[in-house]
């Protein structure tokens, strides 16, 4: 079908898209309010709990990747319909879950759904959009994605505070029927793209088996001496499959990444940047919410409230960057916005049970800024540094790294932070002094992880020129 004809897609693939990303988004933020409550009524220590949301995010980074391909081979109406329907048959089953066990592996089922409808949004809108209007549509996903993460932690709050922590999923199920029915009426039609499309099932697997088997290394790594002998060879087992996974990439006609990208240094200097800052973002969003409820006594609701100004200074700082980043080369504003972020991070170490509710939103102002004048620039700069062809890989790598990030650092919070209580609590010292010895002590690694991404935001280099982007 010619491009004109699929012009007319372009503001019903918007809504579908949209619909899809915020779905998918909202609820990677949604849950972590609700790991304390969960925690509790499950009886499970905080380190299982925190795989609630890695189960989740590690489902749609494993298969992001592949589906973005398969969306390709079988057509978006068909990813699209069935990632709401096991979507939401997911969030119904998360909602009932009698324990923590059945929990974890049905948000792998949930987080299955939530890789259908993000990896379609790029592919969709660079098919269904003008060449001249793609970036205005991939600009619009993004900040649907921004609209997710932030409506999560309130809501969140709220939610689990008057109706219990179930409700955070069973919410989902009408906002799902109706993107389900839109994508029927929306998409019946939409002609698929690359029916001859080869996907390389070795590579799919690697790529999925890599990713959990560097979640599961990061675990038992934390549990000290237990299994002392396993973690070694699923450490270097995860070494073994991303060589694999490398040497089945090499298959242009089956590539699911297509890794010549990366010898772009302005693209993976800024997606490594992105990867370590999202890692650190995950320990705020997953280490504050157990601080403010066992340490400061704070209901849900009021946990909701203050982990909302991170992404309210998002909100209102990212149009002030993005103008910015227009005006400056954007490694300088990304780089001052790590910089805002480190100095949050290293604040946080040293809050307490007598902290007032003030000083901990003026502390949170610092990584909310931070995050918002370095995503913005950050972003652009990689959708801008590749071929108006690979935009929509762009997008779904940008995507991926993102999910990653934030997964890693989730599981490695919640492992260190286990680890170091555990340690604490032998050497005599009490439930909440442990708490927060543990707490600090986490964040003195994420100090350490977040630097990286200050010197390789700085070190990637400046962005072509208008003139030079013409010319590509």
């Amino acid at each position: 079908m010619k491009q004109n004809n699929l012009n007319n897609y372009k503001h019903k693939s918007l809504i579908i898209t949209g619909l899809g990303a915020f779905l998918a988004t909202l609820d990677a933020s949604i849950v972590n309010v609700s790991l304390p409550t969960i925690s509790s009524e499950l009886s499970t220590s905080m380190n299982m709990t925190g795989w609630v949301v890695i189960s989740y995010s590690v489902a749609i980074v494993s298969l992001l990747l592949v589906f973005s391909a398969l969306a390709e081979k079988k057509g978006f109406s068909f990813l699209y319909s069935n990632g709401f329907v096991i979507f939401l048959v997911g969030s119904l089953l998360c909602g009932i879950s009698p324990n923590i066990y059945m929990l974890i592996f049905f948000r792998v089922f949930q987080g299955v759904g939530a890789a259908m409808l993000m990896a379609c949004g790029p592919a969709l809108i660079t098919s269904s959009f003008p060449q001249n209007e793609r970036g205005r549509g991939l600009s619009v996903i993004a900040m649907v994605v921004s609209v997710g993460l932030m409506t999560g932690p309130p809501l969140g709050g709220f939610i689990t505070g008057l109706f219990g922590w179930r409700w955070i999923f069973f919410i989902n199920i009408p906002v799902g029927l109706i993107g389900f029915f839109l994508t029927l009426k929306f998409l019946r039609n939409f002609p698929i793209l690359n029916p001859e499309r080869k996907i390389s099932i070795p590579a799919a697997i690697t790529l999925s088996a890599t990713t959990l088997s560097i979640m599961l290394t990061i675990l038992m790594f934390s549990r000290d001496t237990a299994y002392s002998e396993l973690k070694y060879i699923m450490f270097f087992g995860s070494l073994l499959l991303i060589v694999l996974f490398l040497y089945f990439e090499k298959n242009r006609r089956t590539q699911l990444i297509g890794l010549d990208i990366f010898k772009n240094r302005l693209f993976a200097f800024s997606t490594v940047a992105m990867f370590l800052v999202f890692v650190s973002l995950a320990s705020i969003t997953v280490l504050m919410p157990f601080f403010l409820e066992h340490v400061k006594l704070f209901k849900p609701q009021e946990v909701g409230l203050l982990l909302m100004v991170i992404p309210i200074c998002g909100f209102l700082i990212s149009p002030l960057a993005g103008y910015m980043s227009d005006k400056i080369q954007p490694r300088f504003i990304s780089t001052f916005g790590i910089s805002l972020m480190l100095c949050g991070i290293y604040l946080l170490r040293f809050l307490n049970a007598e902290t007032s509710s003030l000083h901990i939103i003026l502390i949170l102002i610092l990584p909310g800024v931070g995050m918002a004048l370095f995503t913005t620039p950050n972003t652009s700069v990689i959708m801008g540094s590749v071929q108006k062809s690979s935009l929509g890989v762009a997008a779904v790598i940008n995507a991926a790294t993102r999910t990653f990030g934030l997964a890693l650092g989730v599981g490695l919070s919640m492992a260190l932070f286990e680890y170091f209580e555990n340690r604490y609590l032998f050497s005599g010292s009490d439930t909440i002094n442990a708490f927060i010895s543990s707490y600090r002590t986490v964040y003195y690694y994420i100090i350490l992880i977040i630097i990286p991404g200050l010197l390789f935001s700085w070190y990637r280099g400046n962005r072509k020129t208008n003139k030079e982007d013409r010319g590509r």
